[in-house]
């Protein structure tokens, strides 16, 4: 059952490569972002979307979610996954208004390594400055995404009789829950099931996004082998145990975590440098999202191996709730963050 009841409300949709998640947010009587409702559920199994029954499959699991969550509307937007959708930031000279689209479709033919009629483009202009008389120099967020997953995905949602509104990026729902208005310079990174998302973000447009397929459950895999337990067991070790528990040093980690998250820090380390290099302006903190934000101890590790602040992002930090949710909310945030910013883009 929703904990507001609404009539112009919006459902943020993540389906990820292991799990589904949906959240519900409106506008209160203040003007404010206020939580209706949430779910989720995981372990939803290997999905093929070429599949009619997994489009079939998926499209139940919604509705399902839908039923046990209360919802109260069927507008939605949904999230693509980082890995598929290539970005870049483009650099447009002398251009007006009215030839900008064709600018920047001619540029995307440089960048992007497909066919642009196999692509669906979409673009945010992040910095203007007029050179003369009509004429601008712009710089331009690119995105291009297959119109072939596209496709899957508007599929899925027509299957649930779901209006869906939009597409967009994880990147930029990161960027919309867990940064805000927040300017300065700041890394996301976003440890899921099957991957890890790193994205730098600047001036609140991310600016640099890698992903690895080095994830929350390669880590429990690299437990389960070393300690000779279950997969399941791993995962319980991993989440609840701490891993404190093995190590006696301040912001240390056991051995056989350490060598599990290395690739992991190894590649925050080279997209640090990367930013550095490109931009000659440092990061200032690191803001950790998804499942693996909950492995006890990796932020201090983290922060203590690099020099630079850690948090665990708040992706309810500019959402009313009830206040007696807070404990479970906090708890469930890192894994929410994509469908709550997707969700707050409906009400933008």
């Amino acid at each position: 059952m929703g904990l507001f009841s609404s009539e112009n409300s919006f459902l943020g949709i993540d389906i990820g490569g292991s799990s589904l998640k949906l959240v519900e947010l409106k506008k209160d009587s203040n003007g404010k972002i206020a939580l209706s409702t949430y779910g989720f559920t995981e372990n939803i199994g290997e999905i093929n979307y070429d599949r009619k029954s997994d489009i079939k499959y998926l499209a139940k699991l919604i509705n399902k979610i839908q039923q046990r969550a209360g919802t109260s509307t069927i507008n939605a937007v949904a999230s693509l996954p980082t890995f598929s959708v290539f970005s870049s930031i483009i650099s447009l000279s002398g251009v007006n208004r009215k030839n900008i689209v064709d600018n920047i479709n001619e540029k995307a033919k440089k960048v992007i390594p497909l066919p642009l009629e196999e692509m669906v483009l979409d673009w945010k202009i992040i910095e203007t400055k007029q050179i003369a008389n009509n004429k601008n120099d712009v710089k331009v967020f690119l995105t291009g995404s297959p119109k072939k997953l596209v496709k899957k995905y508007i599929s899925i949602f027509k299957e649930a009789n779901i209006n869906l509104l939009s597409l967009e990026t994880e990147t930029f729902s990161l960027v919309r829950s867990l940064v805000g208005n927040d300017k300065s310079n700041m890394m996301i990174l976003e440890i899921g099931a099957n991957s890890t998302d790193i994205s730098i973000v600047k001036n609140g447009i991310p600016v640099l996004n890698r992903s690895i397929d080095i994830c929350g459950t390669t880590i429990t895999k690299a437990i389960a082998e070393k300690l000779n337990i279950s997969f399941k067991r791993a995962e319980q070790f991993k989440c609840d145990l701490g891993v404190e528990s093995l190590s006696d040093e301040e912001h240390s980690l056991p051995k056989v975590v350490k060598e599990a998250v290395r690739p992991i820090v190894h590649e925050v380390e080279y997209m640090m440098d990367l930013f550095q290099n490109n931009y000659n302006e440092q990061l200032e903190k690191i803001i950790l999202s998804g499942g693996g934000s909950f492995l006890i101890n990796f932020s201090d590790y983290l922060s203590h191996s690099l020099n630079i602040k850690v948090i665990i992002g708040d992706p309810w930090s500019r959402v009313v709730y009830p206040e007696d949710l807070k404990p479970v909310l906090l708890e469930v945030g890192p894994k929410l963050s994509v469908a709550i910013g997707l969700a707050m883009r409906g009400l933008e």
